[in-house]
């Protein structure tokens, strides 16, 4: 994911090489996932007599609740009874992914989506994709565009191209005039798809005409408005980044917009602020943005403030009596990262500060954060050559719930019946990345899912977006200090 040194990782990576997802066919030159891959260290097998692994499998088997599938189109809800349960009262159900690449988890989060809307009531879909262009995209659709060509104005490619992101889509499009939609929202800072450079700079002045402010009393308006459109919103023209001068000009441009508007009431002008505060981050990366700097999982926690600001003020002002959906990454999603034992220097987890972190300080019990974890099988960002799952380590809770019987299933971690004590004390799991990783994830996570067998992001059939606007843009990829493109 784009923060300070952090762009030149997954697509912007491709970017640099010359290939835009836009322009891929099949397949791109570099996996971003493997990048993760190459982290990866050889780990002795966890302590676990047979005794005991055994009786852990058995433990699993009894208590963790077994899907019947993660097809979104299995409306029997009955084997969704335990989730439902395990949700409650939360307002929010944050759903993550190890990584952007993960398509049987996609599918496993459409089939929960539609539980949570159809059954429990909530009824906003918030992604991790610009809040600007999100706003635009749930606009288009009600306005009676194509569910996947308005989707693929806003959301990041890396969804919106991957065939099993498209039942979520289709689902939302088909109830965007019903009694009850399903609302689309975002939350990032960044900016995520052509509807930012189509609409956002006509948008923005059209509302400042309605508050009586001429851009011509706005200091360098033509420059800022270049600047912006050319070297801010446009991501994948990693060359052009903002001078020094250029981006005092744009931060200085945006405060007095800020203040501009800070006495007008209504929503516009609180989703304008909002903006701005996003746009202010963002820019900020591009300009700190060096291939000679090393990177660090660090680099992300300006973004994951700024995610997490826009999410509170979603929660809090825009939806304070409704039930919200977030759909992010899990390195976003989770809460405690200081729990997370990497073992290695290279990922300072207790330094980091995640969007869900900070959510869950400011709304706490009405948060419940669900991670999802693979046994076996390949996973891969769409468009590119898959990774196969290396082999969970021995004790992991990958290799004892791969023990039992279950294809999927879902397991409540924050209450855990007798004999489940070992899912509340230090444990290794593949949650994030795919990667293992030490930690009490009870205390990082609500819930996990489990599928036993993962399967890649594949590309949509290329046909059926030929009339759709190009998504030209990715989310980015955490950085791990010392991982360069190959």
């Amino acid at each position: 994911m784009l923060n300070r040194r952090s762009f030149l990782s997954s697509a912007a990576a491709f970017a640099v090489f010359g290939t835009s997802l836009a322009r891929a066919a099949t397949e791109l030159p570099v996996d971003p996932v493997s990048f993760f891959n190459k982290m990866k260290r050889a780990l002795d097998p966890v302590p676990l007599d047979p005794a005991t692994r055994a009786s852990r499998i058995s433990w699993l088997a009894a208590h963790a609740a077994p899907l019947r599938s993660i097809d979104i189109a299995d409306d029997d809800f009955a084997d969704l009874e335990a989730f439902g349960k395990a949700v409650g009262d939360a307002r929010i159900v944050m759903l993550g992914e190890q990584t952007h690449g993960d398509g049987a988890t996609f599918l496993a989060k459409g089939r929960l989506i539609r539980f949570l809307h159809e059954r429990m009531g909530f009824d906003v879909l918030a992604f991790e994709s610009g809040i600007y262009e999100m706003r635009k995209v749930w606009e288009r659709m009600r306005q009676g565009e194509a569910a996947r060509t308005a989707a693929r104005r806003g959301i990041f490619g890396v969804w919106t191209r991957s065939q099993e992101m498209q039942p979520v889509i289709d689902y939302v499009g088909k109830r965007a005039h019903s009694s009850r939609p399903l609302e689309l929202t975002g939350f990032d800072s960044q900016f995520s798809g052509s509807a930012s450079g189509d609409f956002l700079m006509n948008d923005l002045v059209a509302f400042l005409a309605a508050h009586s402010i001429d851009t011509a009393s706005i200091a360098d308006w033509p420059r800022f408005r270049t600047v912006l459109e050319e070297k801010i919103m446009d991501v994948w023209n990693v060359e052009k980044k903002p001078s020094a001068e250029e981006h005092r000009l744009v931060l200085t441009t945006l405060d007095a917009l800020i203040a501009r508007i800070a006495t007008i009431d209504g929503y516009e002008a609180r989703f304008w602020r909002q903006v701005f505060k996003g746009v202010k981050v963002y820019a900020q990366d591009r300009f700190e943005y060096s291939t000679d700097q090393e990177p660090s999982i660090l680099d992300n926690n300006p973004r994951d403030a700024a995610m997490a600001d826009n999410l509170i003020w979603l929660a809090r002002d825009v939806y304070p009596r409704r039930k919200i959906i977030v759909w992010a990454a899990t390195f976003h999603n989770m809460r405690n990262p200081q729990a997370i034992d990497s073992e290695t220097p290279d990922l300072p987890f207790g330094e980091l500060t995640t969007m869900g972190h900070i959510v869950w300080q400011a709304l706490g019990s009405e948060i419940f954060n669900v991670g999802f974890t693979a046994h076996e099988g390949e996973h891969g960002w769409v468009g590119a050559k898959p990774t196969p799952l290396d082999p969970p380590p021995v004790g992991s809770l990958e290799d004892v719930w791969g023990g039992t019987a279950q294809q999927h299933a879902f397991l409540d971690l924050r209450r855990t019946p007798a004999g489940g004590e070992w899912l509340q004390a230090p444990l290794l799991s593949q949650a994030l990345f795919h990667m293992p990783l030490m930690a009490d994830w009870s205390q990082v996570l609500d819930a996990m899912v489990f599928i036993r067998t993962m399967r890649p992001s594949t590309l949509v059939d290329s046909k059926s977006m030929a009339a759709e606007p190009p998504s030209r843009r990715l989310p980015f990829a955490p950085r791990l200090r010392g991982i360069r493109p190959a």
